[in-house]
């Protein structure tokens, strides 16, 4: 009976992985405990990120790292999940496609969904880039509370929002990151390779 069980668990999940591969990713399955969090992580999005406090997606919206580590803890298994490339056109203003963005985030809620569906009810994603599901975040107004987020169903924080140490959490399955480097040109910057982006489906 345990061993139906825990077949059945494998095939559900093998079903949520064939989703990710249809849309273009690649996905893998990663013991929870193997998830990287660290508190320079929320550093960098304070003192390198323009998004910081103007997405409720972003810190500091976004749980602490040591709020991930404990809910990190209630889990065994999650899914890694990568895209290279983009799905749009950037612009030396926007580095990331609009259509990058929307579609990673669509296929992320739509996994989330089909978890959830399927069994696992404690299923949490975290997503890519900042939030785009609005066109002006009510981040961005005076004494905002993520309570007044229009698509609280529907947005969630990406890996590193969330102080998950993305490229430590991708070398444990044998994914290298490389830094990705920008050529400066009129009106902002291109990148020289192709952007990677991760993110992380927590199943139990």
């Amino acid at each position: 009976m345990k061993s139906d069980k825990k077949l059945d668990k494998m095939d559900k999940i093998s079903e949520l992985v064939r989703f990710v591969v249809e849309k273009g990713g690649e996905a893998t399955l990663i013991p929870a405990k193997d998830i990287v969090t660290a508190e320079w992580v929320r550093q960098k999005c304070l003192f390198g990120c323009n998004g910081f406090g103007r997405r409720f997606s972003c810190p500091p919206y976004t749980p602490t790292p040591a709020e991930t580590r404990k809910v990190l803890k209630e889990y065994k298994t999650a899914i890694l999940i990568k895209f290279v490339g983009d799905v749009g056109e950037t612009t030396p203003e926007r580095l990331v496609s609009r259509e990058m963005t929307a579609y990673v985030q669509n296929v992320m809620y739509d996994l989330e969904m089909m978890a959830f569906s399927a069994g696992f009810y404690k299923t949490f994603g975290y997503t890519g880039h900042q939030c785009g599901l609005c066109a002006h975040c009510k981040a961005k107004d005076d004494d905002a509370e993520i309570t007044d987020c229009v698509n609280r169903r529907k947005m969630r924080p990406s890996m590193e929002a969330a102080g998950i140490d993305v490229y430590a959490t991708c070398a444990s399955v044998g994914w290298g990151l490389e830094v990705l480097s920008c050529t400066e040109v009129a009106g902002g910057c291109v990148l020289d390779s192709p952007m990677t982006t991760v993110m992380l489906l927590l199943i139990e």
